[in-house]
């Protein structure tokens, strides 16, 4: 009977997802996890996903920290919880979170995104590189990967290498190559593809 119950609260579940009712989604998370507490963090984990959708950031927060209570090596717990301590500007505990999911998930590349941005503002560029180039490493068409890495080697006053960069994110994403080029005024040759059409 719980299988079943967890089940039906599970397609109520998504279907709010889907629906983009959070709220609901959220309530009937919680449910599947008090169902089937077997499913481990993944349930609470989706609900905290849910409330942060709706600003509930601070209970969102305590339901991650209870999923990992629940399972430690859940590493999408400890990312979602980085990502809305960052949100908060607490870079030690964000980057400790993000640390922590590649702990468990050496090739999540988002962790390594978020590990570069509380770099950045922590002063650490040196270290913000190696990440931003890990995060390309293992996701290559990542925009904001590539974006966030020229300008840091622009802050860094290596232009040659923010023109290779620029150039190279151009390929894929060239509007953003482009506001990039603008952003750090280097000539790296690139032009929108788009912009005859705004005229």
């Amino acid at each position: 009977m719980r299988a079943l119950n967890a089940w039906f609260y599970a397609q109520i579940a998504n279907w709010a997802m889907v629906l983009k009712k959070f709220e609901i989604a959220a309530e009937y998370w919680l449910r599947v996890a008090e169902a089937k507490p077997e499913k481990g963090a993944l349930p609470l984990t989706t609900a905290a996903t849910c409330m942060a959708e709706v600003k509930r950031n601070h209970e969102a927060e305590a339901l991650l920290r209870k999923a990992i209570e629940v399972e430690p090596s859940y590493s999408s717990a400890w990312f979602n919880l980085g990502f809305l301590i960052q949100k908060r500007e607490d870079h030690e505990e964000a980057l400790h979170c993000f640390d922590q999911a590649i702990r468990h998930q050496e090739k999540m590349d988002r962790a390594h995104y978020g590990r570069a941005l509380s770099l950045i503002a922590m002063n650490r560029p040196a270290e913000a590189k190696a990440a931003l180039e890990r995060t390309i490493d293992l996701q290559p068409m990542s925009p904001y990967g590539y974006y966030q890495l020229a300008s840091l080697h622009h802050r860094l006053g290596d232009e040659k290498a923010c023109i290779k960069l620029v150039k190279k994110l151009h390929k894929f994403e060239p509007q953003l190559a482009v506001q990039l080029q603008r952003e750090t005024g280097v000539q790296a040759g690139v032009e929108d593809p788009f912009a005859k059409y705004r005229r």
